[in-house]
């Protein structure tokens, strides 16, 4: 939306080489921006700028013509006096004319986010009639609002002439997606080297296996430390079990009470 329809250099060349041409496209280009707001403020600017090159161009060739055969002073008065009035003038006047366009344009815009994020109206037709402007050129300005990101997640729907909004829809992961897997970064550092995690993992199981089978035999006895009557050290005797003792081979039996 924001190419020309007709590139400005072209149409500069064109009043260069022939100036008829030149209006012709310029023409052309008016008509293809009627309804694009921010591309008229360019055809101001473009043609502000093509009379001013123009200017300068005649006015160089002016000189240079002087320069071989001088021209009295009412000749050279009138030269001029055409220039300026009929060159310089209006592209300074066209220049002045886009700066204060998009001054307003901007304000324009200031005043669509207000009505559609503040006041939640979405219609083309009712936010052209708040605006005090054509609805095609409502929608277009709409559009390069859009464009820019200015209304996320919403897009303008012409055969409602509104602005729908989409609700963002977080992605979720599937079940069946790799998870992450768990790096030695993961562990502390300082974890103990010789520890035996086998070992230590059958003995919570077997620890857990014995607090869920309590629950539900309430009277169902429980392992034991017995301490050797021989060499005083200890060990863990499940219910009925004896055997002897690994140090110094006393009998240890499970205690009855």
């Amino acid at each position: 939306m924001d190419r020309p329809a007709i590139q400005g250099v072209v149409i500069v060349l064109a009043f260069l080489l022939f100036f008829p041409a030149g209006l012709l496209l310029a023409a052309i280009r008016l008509w293809k921006h009627r309804n694009l707001s921010y591309q008229k403020i360019d055809d101001w600017r473009n043609a502000g700028a093509t009379f001013l090159v123009l200017f300068v161009f005649w006015a160089s060739i002016f000189l240079f013509m002087h320069s071989i055969s001088p021209a009295d002073t009412f000749a050279l008065f009138s030269m001029w006096f055409i220039l300026i009035i009929f060159f310089f003038t209006p592209g300074i006047s066209m220049l002045w004319v886009s700066k204060q366009s998009r001054k307003r344009l901007l304000a324009r815009y200031d005043s669509y986010r207000q009505i559609v994020m503040l006041q939640g109206i979405t219609s083309v037709h009712t936010i052209a009639e708040m605006t005090w402007h054509r609805p095609a050129v409502v929608a277009n300005d709409l559009k390069r609002l859009l464009g820019l990101g200015e209304f996320p997640n919403a897009y303008l729907d012409m055969d409602s002439m509104a602005i729908v909004f989409q609700r963002p829809v977080e992605p979720t992961a599937p079940f069946d997606s790799p998870q992450e897997s768990t790096t030695e970064e993961d562990f502390p550092e300082d974890l103990p080297k010789d520890i035996d995690f086998k070992r230590a993992y059958e003995e919570i199981l077997h620890e857990y296996t014995q607090m869920t089978s309590s629950s539900k035999t309430d009277k169902k006895p429980l392992p034991k430390t017995v301490e050797c009557p021989g060499c005083g050290s200890s060990t863990l005797l499940q219910p009925g079990e004896s055997k002897a003792c690994a140090y110094c081979d006393s009998p240890l039996t499970y205690p009855s009470k």
